[in-house]
């Protein structure tokens, strides 16, 4: 069996002059991140397959070019920030914007035509595709620098991730390369819009934070509540996500702080006069925090104001459909 295989790669190379290549060994490689990743984010790398759109060279990129029969000439060398890579007997190569079998063309080619190799077997492996990252923060379970060495979409690099988190809102904000005053804003509410957009090397994307209120003070179960696929929530139906005031909590004595617009004013509110009908509820929105009192406290003055603020950020955070 080996002198048949043998046989049959001699005679390979004897029809074209050229070693068969292994499939896969000039396509391009994953990029391997660093530990810390790309400004601090984890070490991961995208593994789906969309299209077949190949990866291009850019500068950082590192090459590895081996040659087969002539170890004098392996060698590995980084892309300047010209664009342009530095190899040995072969010169300067412009590489910016080619693709991989585009340089194992060329440096093949001037291996020949310099005289250097008859017949030339080049091999060529990039070890980082430093350009190729595509960057996803926010409601993922994975935030990350990923590699992007095909094409792919919104969906693909969310799915890489990790997909969302439970409190992931349903608008994306992707920031294209060097263009930071054009965001492209993706609502995931709107089934007629284009919601999966093409995701491209150097894009910045982030997954909001759904809505949140806060119901804090005297209540059995203080904490933040997550809007989910809610656009609001009445004060009657977070009061009873919080399971009502406690028994020192109340019935009169609660605060409405709209937390998003910091200058507007406290609104009290009488939940007995609510439950009585005797006024009307109302819806919150994302950000509203109530503060229910203490029924021993006379009046709500500026410290329940702070108080409910400096507490809205260290409490639990649940959903809104947990009952």
């Amino acid at each position: 069996m080996l002198s048949l295989l043998l046989l049959a790669l001699g005679g390979a190379i004897a029809a074209t002059g050229q070693i068969p290549l292994t499939p896969g060994l000039n396509e391009p490689m994953p990029v391997p991140i660093s530990p810390t990743g790309v400004h601090g984010l984890p070490e991961v790398t995208m593994e789906t397959t969309v299209t077949g759109a190949r990866a291009i060279l850019g500068p950082g990129d590192l090459v590895e070019i081996l040659v087969f029969g002539v170890p004098e000439l392996t060698q590995r060398s980084r892309i300047d920030n010209d664009g342009k890579l530095h190899l040995a007997l072969v010169g300067d190569i412009a590489v910016t914007g080619m693709s991989a079998e585009w340089l194992r063309e060329q440096i093949t080619e001037k291996l020949v035509s310099g005289h250097f190799v008859k017949k030339p077997q080049v091999q060529l492996f990039i070890e980082e595709y430093s350009g190729q990252l595509a960057y996803i923060t926010g409601e993922v379970n994975r935030p990350g620098a990923y590699s992007l060495l095909r094409s792919h979409r919104l969906s693909d690099l969310v799915a890489v991730a990790g997909g969302y988190t439970p409190k992931a809102g349903k608008t994306i904000t992707i920031t294209h390369n060097g263009d930071t005053k054009n965001p492209v804003l993706v609502d995931l509410a709107d089934k007629n819009a284009e919601d999966n957009p093409e995701i491209e090397p150097g894009d910045q994307v982030n997954v909001g934070l759904t809505g949140i209120v806060y119901v804090l003070g005297n209540v059995t179960r203080p904490g933040g509540f997550l809007l989910d696929r809610r656009t609001t929530l009445s004060f009657i139906q977070a009061l009873a996500l919080a399971e009502g005031p406690t028994s020192t909590g109340s019935m009169t004595k609660a605060l409405l702080i709209h937390s998003a617009q910091p200058n507007s004013a406290p609104v009290p509110v009488n939940l007995k006069a609510i439950l009585k009908a005797r006024a009307s509820d109302f819806q919150l929105q994302a950000g509203d925090i109530i503060w229910v009192g203490d029924s021993a406290t006379r009046n709500l003055g500026r410290l329940a104001i702070e108080t409910a603020l400096a507490t809205a950020s260290g409490v639990a955070v649940y959903s809104s459909y947990a009952h």
